[in-house]
């Protein structure tokens, strides 16, 4: 790909200095960093699975969202110079494919967040609130956009590829008893989810607020990163999102909860949930784990994965099974604590006696991980 051959595409940019610099590269998306005379940019280079309708959905949320003056910045495409929300870019002339479709963006300051840092876990937490805050209130231009697959949990039209989720289990490289339990926990999981749906508040959800999808400078979130899975949802799910990916590393381990306490006190300082949603939240953990298996099957099935990627999340998602059995009800208890005490204006003091209002530790006891 002749990523240079663009810059003409976006002359409001001024002449690229530098040819562009790999920056990050993610499971769906290629991208770059530019250097250009009127400031720094960043260049997504989008798979075949984004198209043109999807980038005008991408845009009209983002530009909703930048009017409803978040403290943080998003990345909001630039028009091309044909009033278009991306630029085409023709493979190579020995590559076969279709053109990749490439949209570019001011450059937003910061870093990703380090998993374990609980002050930055607080700040996450309260910049997911506010941006669920805003969600909320966004109508799409084309409602119909907003509409897929996670708006009704419908776990067989996850991935094109995987239209029978449970026969596709059945085939794992797994032992017998883990595939029993997978499907177990799978049919249990395709009970509970219809009942859900049809109680629960949806709304729009960014559905992917992983810290690399986050920049942050100190405490402070800067950006939001990654619109591509923006869809109507469950309004818990975002939080659930968080909760599940923040302590990746550390389920089980006993260090999960300071990170979970921690971004749910910053989460509830700005929004609330029902009695019904925050019953909902180990179930909800349930269908993120089998949401992240199966879209990891699809891409192997198209080649775009190895199998032990596969095999990974079928085991993380048995893991993530033993441990809701084992503390879901904790789980449940430390989110209602947590927004009950945002309901009471509870703060404990920080450890120094500064009183500054740090409430995730009155929720957990603790002060740092171990």
């Amino acid at each position: 790909m002749e990523l240079a051959s663009l810059q003409d595409a976006w002359p409001q940019t001024g002449v690229w200095l530098a040819p562009p610099a790999p920056l990050t590269r993610g499971t769906n998306n290629l991208m770059y960093r530019v250097e250009a005379a009127q400031g720094a940019f960043a260049l997504r280079v989008s798979g075949e699975h984004v198209d043109l309708r999807r980038l005008r959905f991408e845009h009209d949320i983002l530009a909703q969202l930048d009017a409803a003056g978040l403290p943080f910045a998003l990345p909001t495409p630039l028009l091309t110079a044909q009033g278009d929300f991306a630029a085409r870019l023709e493979p190579a002339e020995e590559a076969a494919g279709e053109p990749a479709l490439a949209t570019l963006t001011p450059l937003i300051a910061g870093e990703h967040p380090q998993r374990d840092d609980l002050a930055q876990a607080v700040g996450a937490g309260e910049a997911l609130g506010l941006l669920d805050t805003a969600l909320e209130l966004i109508t799409p231009a084309q409602p119909e956009d907003a509409i897929d697959w996670r708006s009704t949990g419908a776990l067989a039209q996850c991935h094109p590829l995987v239209p029978d989720p449970r026969a596709a289990l059945a085939d794992l490289p797994l032992p017998a008893d883990d595939l029993t339990r997978l499907r177990d926990d799978y049919d249990a999981l395709m009970a509970a989810i219809p009942v859900l749906y049809a109680s629960l508040p949806r709304q729009l959800c960014h559905e992917d607020y992983d810290p690399s999808n986050v920049l942050m400078v100190g405490e402070r979130v800067t950006g939001v990163l990654d619109w591509e899975f923006c869809a109507l949802d469950l309004r818990a799910m975002d939080l659930v999102v968080a909760l599940t990916w923040w302590p990746i590393e550390r389920f089980g381990s006993g260090d999960e909860w300071p990170i979970i306490a921690a971004l749910l006190w910053g989460y509830v300082r700005r929004r609330t949930l029902t009695d019904a949603e925050v019953a909902a939240i180990p179930t909800l953990f349930r269908l993120r784990a089998y949401t992240s298996l199966l879209h990891r099957l699809g891409r192997y099935r198209q080649g775009l994965s190895p199998l032990e990627d596969v095999v990974w999340r079928a085991t993380a998602a048995l893991e993530r099974e033993a441990w809701l059995r084992a503390h879901g009800e904790r789980l449940t208890q430390m989110v209602g604590e947590a927004l009950r005490q945002a309901r009471e204006g509870v703060s404990a003091g920080s450890a120094d006696g500064s009183g500054e209002a740090v409430g995730w530790r009155a929720i957990f006891g603790e002060d740092s991980l171990a």
